[in-house]
């Protein structure tokens, strides 16, 4: 009877193993320069979750639109007439970042919270952004926060941090 039950528990100890879904997560810092005039931007990553190669370290980015906080499409011109309206409102730039190594690509989301009744600086009061993976990184997830963007030049400098998970 021993030898059964003990039979028995290690059969359901590898069944458990075998559909249990790994997970391993590192914390991540980033740099995102976006530039306005030209749409692209530039992000260097380091922290654990580059160490371990969740993502790449380096990659280049074109945005690929905008949306609201429940994913609709949100056309240029809608954004003009939000901040005309002068009511604190959810953008979110979209951005398609190929990786510089060549190891693949995803998508990086940009999370504002804008009050365009700020009239000096940036409108911007709370950021936070979300990685989906792509090629090369498709069980790769991520997000966290950033710290409210600083422009010179026609570049929009964004500093974050969170946590990269990889299933």
């Amino acid at each position: 009877m021993l030898r059964r039950s003990a039979t028995l528990l290690a059969s359901l100890l590898l069944l458990a193993a075998g559909c249990s879904s790994s997970s391993d997560s590192g914390e991540i810092t980033f740099e995102h320069v976006f530039d306005m005039p030209t749409e692209t931007s530039v992000w260097t990553a380091t922290g654990e979750a580059i160490d371990n190669e969740f993502l790449c370290p380096e990659a280049t980015g074109v945005i690929q639109g905008f949306e609201d906080e429940d994913g609709a499409v949100r056309m240029p011109e809608e954004i003009g007439a939000l901040y005309e309206a002068g009511e604190p409102f959810t953008n979110v730039s979209v951005e398609s970042m190929t990786c510089d190594d060549g190891s693949g690509a995803f998508t990086l989301r940009i999370i504002n919270e804008i009050d365009p009744a700020i009239a000096d600086g940036v409108p911007v009061v709370a950021s936070t952004w979300t990685i989906t993976g792509g090629s090369g990184y498709d069980t790769t997830e991520g997000s966290g926060d950033n710290e409210l963007p600083q422009e010179d030049g026609g570049k929009s400098t964004e500093n974050g941090t969170g946590i990269i998970t990889k299933q």
